[in-house]
């Protein structure tokens, strides 16, 4: 929803107040999943540091900190798919967290080479060819994030409308690796997420898992 919401967006402060939400919700997220309070604490410093940055490069004077606001938000989604994706592959049995965890987990991906895109355009802006002029009702092409990211979707689902190019060998790298990771990604949680339900479903009731692992 956060995702849909975001590019409809066209005013600073509805934008800041989904970035905020999205926020809390990554906040949630690690709280849940951290254990350690240092590198809980962490976390938060890094959360803080990206929406400070975030914030920051909406002004003009500022616009020097947008790659360091790309790249802190790319940190910073990359440790919450680590956590994550650890929580889904170390799952004892499987169960609707563990679903949605590895459906975050894929979602996250695109987002976390969306940011990774944005920070290839930032330091070269050919590297992918945008829509830079006027849409055909009349409206501002999106920003540079919003398509990235969109860009980043389809080709994380192999889709690939075609509407925006990568240009720069370093681009088109990153577009073949995200779409062969998400590939490998959806066949081993797949095949993970069924062996733990088929090794759970042949358990008895009362016979602990590895005397039916043993048989």
């Amino acid at each position: 929803m956060l995702f849909g919401l975001r590019p409809a967006m066209e005013s600073g402060p509805w934008i800041v107040a989904v970035d905020a939400v999205f926020s809390l919700i990554i906040l949630a997220v690690l709280r849940q999943l951290v254990h350690r309070t240092p590198v809980f604490l962490g976390a938060v410093v890094l959360l803080l540091l990206t929406a400070a940055a975030r914030v920051a490069e909406g002004f003009e004077a500022l616009q020097w900190l947008a790659g360091t606001a790309s790249a802190l938000s790319a940190l910073l989604v990359a440790m919450v798919v680590f956590f994550l994706l650890n929580y889904v592959v170390r799952a004892p049995r499987v169960s609707h967290n563990t679903v949605l965890a590895a459906i975050c987990v894929y979602i996250l991906l695109g987002v976390l080479w969306g940011f990774a895109y944005l920070l290839l355009y930032e330091r070269n802006p050919g590297a992918f060819d945008l829509a830079h002029g006027t849409a055909p009702d009349g409206r501002a092409p999106q920003p540079a994030e919003v398509q990235l990211r969109y860009f980043s979707m389809m080709t994380l689902t192999t889709v690939g409308y075609g509407d925006i190019v990568p240009r720069s060998p370093e681009a088109r790298a990153f577009a073949a690796l995200e779409a062969l990771i998400a590939q490998i990604y959806l066949a081993a949680i797949v095949a993970r997420l069924v062996g733990i339900q088929v090794a759970h479903a042949t358990t008895s009731p009362g016979e602990p898992p590895d005397s039916a692992s043993r048989n």
